[in-house]
């Protein structure tokens, strides 16, 4: 998930009314509308001030966010909070505009990052829009021996100039990119159960394709070495339209094959390295 406020303006009109009567009457009348400016200018002051200090924490506390023009300067930000917040040894990193009502929302697990003493980043477009994508992450090679880029945290900044951290990875689940804006996340959710999502970028936001659900049934003598395989199509969660069985693997490995079937741009791409001060 911080619109900025707009400050109220104030508009103050005072009348007149000539005096038509004797001098005495026009005195008397004089007086009191000296009375009335008086007490309305200091009610205009009072009310200006109030105006003016409400404008003034209001911007200060707009301007407590940082808010950037291009995508790059706010990935260079980026890194560097990742960097420091992995040095302070702090668990998640949620970016250079994370406030105490972010906890919980998306963030980047520093803990799973720190076996190391540095990390690695690329800057890219996968979506194609000539605006560049944040990727933290490195290449490696998988059990084919076939090159996979391993995914960290993948961050993009959104139309208000703020770092979004729409996916990562931490030690119980492992992200993939596996080219043209698709990912592939697998993990376990407990003894027995495994979880695996495609999804992809759509220039906003993460859209979901499937979710496989392979769970294995226990017994007095152990896991079952057969799993049971429940297909949830993108994000229509709900178990009467689910697909199970050999229909559910089957239909998985089909759009797996769609989503493996394009090059993966990134396979060769510049890796920057950041190290971590201790």
């Amino acid at each position: 998930m911080k619109n900025i406020k707009n400050t109220l303006s104030l508009l103050l009109c005072i009348s007149l009314l000539p005096g038509l009567c004797s001098c005495a009457t026009e005195s008397e009348e004089t007086t009191a509308e000296r009375a009335t400016t008086t007490t309305t200018t200091e009610e205009t002051t009072s009310e200006a001030t109030t105006s003016e200090e409400t404008t003034t924490a209001e911007t200060t506390s707009d301007e407590s966010i940082p808010v950037f023009d291009n995508e790059d300067e706010a990935y260079e930000t980026f890194i560097e909070g990742l960097r420091e917040a992995m040095s302070n040894e702090e668990p998640y990193y949620y970016g250079p505009d994370h406030t105490d009502e972010d906890t919980g929302e998306l963030g980047i697990a520093t803990y799973y990052l720190s076996w190391s003493d540095s990390f690695y980043y690329t800057l890219t477009d996968i979506d194609g829009d000539g605006r560049h994508e944040l990727l933290i992450g490195h290449e490696d090679y998988g059990q084919s021996g076939d090159p996979l880029i391993r995914v960290d945290g993948f961050v993009v900044m959104d139309e208000a100039g703020r770092c979004n951290v729409l996916i990562i990875s931490w030690e119980r689940s492992m992200t993939e990119y596996l080219g043209n804006g698709y990912f592939l996340t697998g993990g376990s959710s407990g003894a027995g159960i495994h979880i695996s999502q495609i999804s992809h970028y759509d220039g906003n936001d993460i859209i979901t394709d499937a979710f496989l659900y392979e769970e294995y049934e226990g017994s007095s003598e152990g896991p079952s070495d057969e799993p049971e395989y429940t297909l949830y199509l993108c994000d229509d969660m709900d178990d009467e339209n689910a697909i199970h069985g050999e229909e559910a693997y089957d239909s998985w490995n089909e759009i797996l094959d769609g989503a493996q079937s394009y090059d993966n741009e990134l396979v060769g791409a510049e890796w920057i390295e950041v190290t971590v001060d201790e």
